[in-house]
């Protein structure tokens, strides 16, 4: 009887460029530079945090010395001292919009590669646009390769994409979803969307992996569950930009049999967090980007706190990013039980924006459970929550037939036993689907009040 063929591994999918040697391959240049960041990356994570630091502040220091020569923004902002680091003011998204040319270098090193401008508006709908550098994307591909090797994904593997594109994609042609390697069909189908295409969509590819937003996700598995539809081969579920709840993860694991993997990132500078393996818990890239939870009073937390991110881009030289609010938050976590001396975040919370306020002026982070929701109204088929006043929210509800009083009354109990108080509502229902964000994600809770710091 015939062996089996073993499983693919990640060297066996590394593309040789040189003419007539296969195995083991001799790759590219650019390829190579990826491979020696993750060789270096593979060492460096087991240092302890101090260690870790001490090597971020070395690479700190050539930044600030490049900024306060180059950068019109950072000339006096930036004190020669690393001691006075708190000092420094952040860096916020209004100041990229208004003093985007005094951020820029006027002169960066040429090794750092050609330049290119990322413009994102976030999940704030404000947006910036950051010019990055080939290097910087270097760090970007190392992380996501890092990723791969972490969670011993098959290079073969078939991976669905749900999500916004720069341009538009073919959905009936396949990309390539492993970047330096060679890797298996990467099918992409824009977050646009509407959920039940989207299904029919993945019963026909298929995947073994399947990458979307954390809302999204929600929605797709609300409506397999009530069609009573699987993915028989999916092995694995991937988010990126958005929230992930402990209810949601295990919604994955009862209604897909698989586990949930996410990957904490920004337009403006790359892979923050990536998810570690044994723990779950979130490690900071820290070969790449320094990161800060913030209290209040611009002080970093301890574990178990919750407070505003910044991050600082340790590598862009044509427009560094020193202390960048990103306006999300996060919870700072403990050193984890894996080894890894990278830091940690237990969870990324959400956006200043997506924070409710109770009547009593006092913000927190709302968590709501679609399933409770649905025990309200079966047909429930999406929902937004946007909070006009300290105590008052518009429930926007798509549903065809339209709720019975007696079915609104039982969600607003179900929706204030969730959120712990009570308040006034205002109901709009229609059975068209609710728009998406500018930057096509989709978000379950906003506020729109406009005095609790949140943007609009």
């Amino acid at each position: 009887m015939k062996a089996a063929p073993p499983r693919s591994t990640l060297t066996d999918a590394l593309p040789s460029h040189t003419p007539g040697i296969r195995w083991p391959a001799v790759v590219g240049a650019r390829d190579a530079a990826v491979l020696a960041l993750l060789f270096q990356m593979e060492s460096t994570q087991w240092l302890s945090a101090e260690a870790l630091r001490e090597r971020q502040d070395r690479q700190l220091e050539a930044l600030i010395d490049h900024a306060r020569r180059h950068c019109a923004f950072y000339r006096e902002r930036l004190p020669k001292d690393l001691a006075r680091w708190h000092d420094i003011a952040l860096l916020t998204r209004a100041d990229l919009q208004t003093r985007a040319d005094a951020i820029r270098a006027s002169v960066y090193p040429r090794a750092h590669g050609k330049t290119f401008d990322m413009a994102t508006g976030g999940s704030t709908a404000e947006p910036v646009t950051v010019r990055r550098t080939a290097l910087t994307q270097l760090f970007w591909q190392a992380a996501t390769l890092r990723d791969h090797l972490w969670h011993r994904r098959d290079p073969s593997a078939t991976m669905a994409i749900i999500r916004q594109f720069p341009q538009a994609v073919d959905e009936t042609k396949p990309g390539r979803w492993g970047g330096v390697l060679r890797s298996g069909p990467a099918w992409l189908l824009p977050i646009s969307t509407d959920v039940e295409t989207q299904l029919r969509w993945l019963q026909k590819v298929d995947p073994d992996i399947l990458l979307t937003y954390p809302a999204n996700l929600d929605a797709l598995l609300t409506y397999m569950y009530r069609e009573g539809v699987t993915l028989p081969r999916l092995r694995e579920v991937r988010t990126v930009s958005g929230t992930v709840t402990a209810a949601l993860r295990e919604r994955c694991r009862q209604d897909l049999g698989v586990s949930l993997t996410d990957l904490y990132s920004a337009q403006e500078v790359g892979v923050i967090a990536l998810q570690c393996p044994d723990s779950g818990l979130l490690h900071v890239q820290s070969e790449h980007v320094l990161v800060e939870v913030l209290d209040e009073q611009g002080q970093p937390c301890r574990e178990g706190e919750i407070g505003q991110v910044a991050v600082t881009d340790l590598h862009n030289f044509a427009m560094p990013l020193i202390r960048y609010a990103l306006r999300d938050w996060a919870e700072v976590g403990p050193a984890c039980s894996c080894g890894r001396g990278l830091p940690t975040l237990r969870r990324v919370v959400g956006r200043t924006r997506n924070m409710a306020m109770n009547p009593e002026g006092k913000l927190f982070w709302p968590v709501l459970e679609t399933r409770r929701m649905l025990e309200a109204i079966p047909h429930l088929r999406q929902y937004q929550f946007e909070q006009t006043a300290e105590n008052a929210i518009t429930a926007h509800l798509v549903c065809a037939p339209a709720p019975s009083p007696e079915q609104l009354r039982t969600l607003q109990a179900t929706l204030e036993q969730m959120l712990g108080h009570a308040y006034r509502w205002t109901w709009q229902v229609s059975d068209a689907p609710l728009p998406l964000s500018a930057s096509g994600k989709f978000e379950e809770f906003i506020s729109s009040i406009r005095d609790t710091g949140t943007s609009g």
